[in-house]
C-alpha cells in the first residue's frame, strides 16, 4: 500500500473531529444549564418547603430532583447555582466530586487540542512543543501545562503562543477545569464552552487575571514573558452573547452554544420537560457524530473516545428521564390547564 494512503488512514478527518467537539462543548453547555435549573427547583425556598409541609408528589418530585442532581451514572454531582446551591457546589468540587458538564467539556478539550496537534505535524519537530502535546495526549493536564509555562518562561510570551495557538488556551483551560483549585474553573469553562460565567465571590476582584495561575505559580508572571491581559468582551444592550476567546478546531460558533443565560420563568414541570428534551437531542447527537469519528481514526485511540463519548450520551439520557420524572410528579399534584 502507498504511504500515502496509509498516511491518510491513519490521520483524523478534520470535519468530523471539529464536528465532534463542537457537540462536546454544546452538551456541556446543555447539562450545566439544565442542572442550574433544577438546583434553583431543589434546594430553592418554595419546593423544599412545599414538599415538606405537604408532602405527597411534590415530595417524590422534590427527591427525584435531588437524586438527579447526585446521580453518578447521570449528571454525577450536578449542584450549581446560588445560595445553597453554590455553598453545594463547592463542597462537591472540594471533596473531588465527578459533574458530568465538567467532564464532557473536558473531552471536548482534549479532542480539540489532538485534533490541533494532527492537523499540524510539524509542531513534534520542536522538542518544546512536541512536549506539551505529548503530555496532553497522555491526559496529563497539569504537566501539559507545567510545560507550557516553562516555554513561555524560556522563549517569551509571543513565540510560546504563536507556536502553541491556540492549543494553549485549550490545555489552560482544561488544567484549570480539573485542578485543585475550585476558583478558576469559570475561566476554564468559558474557553470550553464560550459561556461566559461569573467568578465565585470568595475569590474577589481580578478572578479572571489569576484564573489560569497554577498551585505550581504562587504568582502571577511578570515582566516580558507575561502574556497580555484578555479584553473583556464587548456589552451589548441584550448582552444575550457573550464573546469567545480564541480556542481550537470545534470551539461553538457564535450565535450556535451561546444562549442567553437567561428564561423566561414559566411552570416548573414544563422547565424540567424543555431540559429533559434537550439533553435527548444532545445525546442522540452524541452517539451519531461519534461512530464516523471513530471510523476515520482507527486505533485504541478513536475506540476509548467513543466508549467515552458514548458514556456521556447515555449519562445525558439518564438525566433526562430523571428530569421528566420530577415533571411527571409535578404535574400529577397540579394538571396543566
Amino acid at each position: 500500500m502507498p504511504d500515502a494512503a496509509t498516511s491518510a488512514s491513519t490521520t483524523p478527518d478534520a470535519v468530523l473531529l471539529d464536528a465532534l467537539c463542537r457537540d462536546l462543548a454544546e452538551t456541556a453547555d446543555t447539562v450545566g444549564e439544565a442542572a442550574r435549573f433544577a438546583s434553583g427547583l431543589a434546594l430553592g425556598a418554595r419546593l423544599p418547603a412545599t414538599a415538606l409541609a405537604r408532602g405527597g408528589r411534590r415530595r417524590l418530585a422534590w427527591r427525584t430532583l435531588l437524586r438527579t442532581l447526585t446521580d453518578p451514572a447521570g449528571l454525577g454531582w450536578a449542584v450549581r447555582g446560588r445560595g445553597a446551591a453554590r455553598a453545594g457546589r463547592l463542597a462537591g468540587m472540594l471533596a473531588g466530586r465527578e459533574n458530568l458538564a465538567v467532564s464532557v467539556a473536558v473531552c471536548g478539550l482534549r479532542t480539540r487540542i489532538a485534533a490541533a496537534g494532527a492537523g499540524r505535524p510539524e509542531l513534534l519537530l520542536d522538542p518544546g512543543a512536541a512536549a506539551v502535546l505529548g503530555a496532553a495526549g497522555e491526559g496529563r493536564q497539569a504537566d501539559a501545562a507545567r510545560l507550557f509555562r516553562a516555554l513561555v518562561r524560556d522563549r517569551g510570551a509571543g513565540p510560546a503562543f504563536a507556536l502553541l495557538a491556540p492549543s494553549f488556551a485549550d490545555i489552560l483551560a482544561w488544567n484549570a477545569l480539573t485542578d485543585a483549585n475550585p476558583f478558576n474553573d469559570h475561566a476554564g469553562w468559558q474557553v470550553a464552552t464560550g459561556r461566559a460565567a461569573t467568578a465565585e465571590p470568595l475569590l474577589g476582584l481580578g478572578a479572571a487575571l489569576w484564573a489560569f495561575c497554577g498551585p505550581d505559580r504562587g504568582v502571577a508572571p511578570t515582566g516580558p514573558e507575561r502574556p497580555a491581559a484578555r479584553p473583556a468582551p464587548p456589552r451589548s444592550r441584550d448582552a444575550a452573547e457573550p464573546q469567545r476567546p480564541a480556542a481550537g478546531p470545534g470551539a461553538p460558533a457564535r450565535g450556535k452554544a451561546l444562549r442567553p443565560r437567561t428564561r423566561r420563568p414559566g411552570p416548573p414541570a414544563a422547565g424540567l420537560r424543555g431540559h429533559a428534551e434537550a439533553l435527548r437531542a444532545h445525546a442522540r447527537r452524541l452517539h451519531a457524530t461519534v461512530v464516523p469519528v471513530a471510523a476515520v481514526w482507527p486505533g485504541s485511540r478513536s475506540e476509548a473516545l467513543r466508549v467515552e463519548v458514548t458514556g456521556f450520551a447515555d449519562r445525558c439520557a439518564t438525566a433526562a428521564n430523571g428530569f421528566a420524572l420530577a415533571a411527571a410528579h409535578l404535574d400529577a399534584e397540579h394538571p396543566p390547564h
